[in-house]
């Protein structure tokens, strides 16, 4: 599958998940709070449970925003078995420096082979502080390994 095709399945199963109630999860290329100037940032990624995970952030103008994905490691080999559907833990918590929590979403999803989106809490959050967001996936017993970003929001 072309890495076109992939970003096109990624997208409508997104949106299919997103409209079938499935929330916090969002459409690809969608964010809770954006303007016209904020930028979407991935810095932290890696495999977990045999599935590839990225952690990314948008800060605007007021606050930030995290965002969990979760997608296949690569394409599958060619003569390999056809992809099965996983059932996967994700949670990605979001904290301020200093102890405060600006929540945790945990969520049960079904991975069929396209990405699945997890936004976070986000929010308002003081110039100058430092948020810290985790993201961790578990699935069919493997063990995680959590991934983690931390930023510093601009004054």
């Amino acid at each position: 599958m072309t890495r076109k095709m992939l970003t096109t399945a990624a997208a409508s199963g997104a949106l299919a998940l997103a409209l079938a109630g499935a929330t916090p999860a969002v459409a690809a290329g969608t964010a809770a709070t954006t303007t016209e100037t904020a930028t979407e940032v991935c810095d932290a990624s890696g495999l977990q449970s045999g599935l590839w995970t990225k952690l990314c952030y948008t800060v605007t103008e007021d606050g930030i925003q995290f965002t969990g994905r979760i997608g296949l490691a690569g394409p599958p080999s060619p003569g390999s078995p056809p992809l099965r559907t996983k059932l996967v833990d994700a949670v990605l918590t979001t904290d301020i420096e200093g102890g405060e929590s600006l929540g945790t979403v945990q969520q049960s999803l079904l991975f069929r082979a396209t990405t699945l989106e997890i936004a976070g809490y986000g929010g308002t959050v003081p110039c100058g502080s430092t948020v810290t967001a985790t993201f961790s996936v578990a699935a069919d017993g493997w063990y995680t390994h959590p991934i983690s970003t931390s930023v510093v929001v601009p004054c």
